[in-house]
Parts: C-alpha cells; structure tokens; sequence
C-alpha cells in the first residue's frame, strides 16, 4: 500500500513541482523519509494491544531480562562476561538478544578505544526502567518459591527490598550509573 503512494507521489513530481514549486519538492523529501521509516521492519512484533502481552513481547523472552539483570546487578558489559553466567546462554542467543535490546533502546553499543576488538554494552534509561518490574519479580518469586531458592540469592529480598523497596532501587540504579561512569573502553 505505501509502494502505492510513493509511486503515485514521484509519477506526479513535475505536474506539482511546477503548481508548488520549492515547498512541494521539501514535502517529497519529507514524505520519502516517512515511507522509509515506516516501511522498516520492527525489532519485535506485537501480538496484541494489551500492556501485560506488549512488555512480554519486549523482555518477557527466556534471555532478555536476565541480560538486564546481569547489566544491572553484575556491572557486566563484554560478549564474554555474559556468558559466564549461570543459565549458559548460547553465543547465537546471546548475540540476538543484545542486538534486540539494542535496536529496542535498552542498551547500546559501543567499540572500545583501548582494544578495537572488544564491544561494550550499556544500559539507557529504558533498560534502567526495568529495575522495578525486577525487583516485582524477585518479590514475587521469593514469597512462592523460597522452597526452590533457598537463602543464597533471597537475603536482599527478605530484607532491603521487602522493607525499602524504593531506596533499594535507587541506591542500585546509583551505583550502576557510577560503575557506567568508572569504565574506561
């Protein structure tokens, strides 16, 4: 349908160029560039309009949030330092998930200076914005499945995040940013 449009549109130029003159040919420019950015393709799809399926569509992946968390909690930045983490994810997974979250605004990328071989991945305020929905999810998680999760991981839920919910996510999102100020690439 927009193939449509924009032919019609350019099959017209000098038929309007010559009615409208300069403006017509800013508004062809201007209606090329809407086409193009509209006709690329989106790093997800939607399944429906409903908040809760859009933000599963967005981070609700087996891989994604736990890139997050890793960034957040684990000040991890390199290709390599995610994948030590526990869960294994495969080097392909990983590779289309830093890429998704990257395209989404979550992260972004960046070429280190000191090595020109090494990638480092940032957080952007959107992926910080996903501390809360996780700080939730390790609530919830630890109220229902203390049995699977033991001790080890859940002192901070029991405690800082259960009595001073708001404090603790600040004083995370403070030391993340003054890691992300600290790192030199």
């Amino acid at each position: 349908m927009l193939g449509c449009s924009k032919k019609l549109i350019f099959e017209s130029y000098n038929f309007f160029q010559f009615l409208f003159g300069r403006t017509f040919v800013m508004f062809v420019v201007l209606m090329e560039e809407v086409c193009c950015l509209m006709e690329k393709e989106s790093p997800i799809s939607f399944r429906s309009l409903c908040p809760i399926a859009t933000g599963l569509d967005v981070v609700g992946d087996k891989w994604s949030i736990l890139i997050l968390r890793d960034m957040l909690f684990g000040h991890k930045t390199l290709f390599s330092e995610f994948k030590e983490s526990p869960e294994a994810m495969p080097s392909k997974m990983l590779s289309n998930r830093l890429k998704k979250l990257e395209d989404m605004g979550f992260i972004s990328r960046h070429k280190g200076t000191l090595n020109k071989k090494s990638v480092y991945y940032f957080l952007e305020k959107k992926g910080i914005e996903t501390l809360p929905f996780m700080v939730e999810l390790m609530l919830f998680t630890t109220k229902f499945f203390y049995d699977h999760l033991g001790s080890k991981y859940t002192k901070d839920v029991k405690t800082r995040m259960k009595n001073d919910k708001d404090n603790y996510i600040n004083e995370i999102i403070y030391k993340y940013n003054h890691f992300k100020k600290r790192v030199v690439i």
